[in-house]
């Protein structure tokens, strides 16, 4: 019953105006975004754009400024500009993701040396890159100053240093990563072994 009502032919038929106006890659220049804290001659141009000639062919739709004002802070929105280290550093994160799930279920069956060394490098940089975006958007400097970023920054820096030199020392000097991980998924499950106890 519900169904029935929601597609009526006028609904469909402002389905498919909305899809033709999703479709289009022809863009205007006179379009603005509504600013947050403006008044409502903001809104009203805005309308003004809707309602032009552009947006009434259907076929086109009004471009959005490559600026965006919220309040005090002014975000540049081109797609052209991410480019360079952030872009490599982006799909490395992405490969490290995706190998992650192959590399510890098969470090964790062979036990060899190798492949405990690339799940300890891959977890530590998956770690410390997911840390590291935590400390760069709850610790900004215009927020809690310039001073601390700067020193979680370079203690999480220790930290991942330190854990993986640890995990190689595991793996060098001991039985491995892998096997330390089974090791410790048996605590609890074997009987403790009998207390012997010296009679006189």
């Amino acid at each position: 019953m519900i169904f029935k009502k929601l597609l009526t032919p006028n609904v469909l038929h402002k389905v498919r105006q909305l899809e033709s106006l999703s479709k289009t890659t022809v863009f205007a220049n006179s379009c603005k975004i509504p600013q947050l804290g403006r008044t409502s001659s903001t809104l009203s141009s805005t309308k003004q754009c809707l309602n032009s000639s552009v947006i009434s062919n259907r076929n086109h739709l009004a471009k959005c400024p490559t600026t965006l004002t919220l309040g005090a802070t002014q975000i540049k929105r081109n797609a052209t500009t991410a480019t360079g280290d952030h872009v490599r550093l982006w799909v490395l994160e992405k490969i490290t993701s995706a190998a992650l799930p192959i590399i510890i279920p098969v470090a964790l069956m062979t036990e060899n040396a190798i492949l405990d060394g690339i799940m300890s490098v891959l977890v530590i940089m998956h770690t410390h890159w997911g840390l590291e975006a935590v400390i760069t958007d709850y610790a900004r400097p215009s927020v809690v100053g310039p001073l601390l970023p700067k020193i979680l920054h370079l203690s999480l820096l220790i930290l991942s240093a330190a854990t993986l030199c640890g995990l190689f020392l595991l793996i060098n000097n001991d039985s491995g990563v892998s096997r330390a991980i089974k090791d410790a998924w048996e605590i609890g499950k074997k009987p403790p072994p009998p207390i012997i106890t010296m009679e006189e």
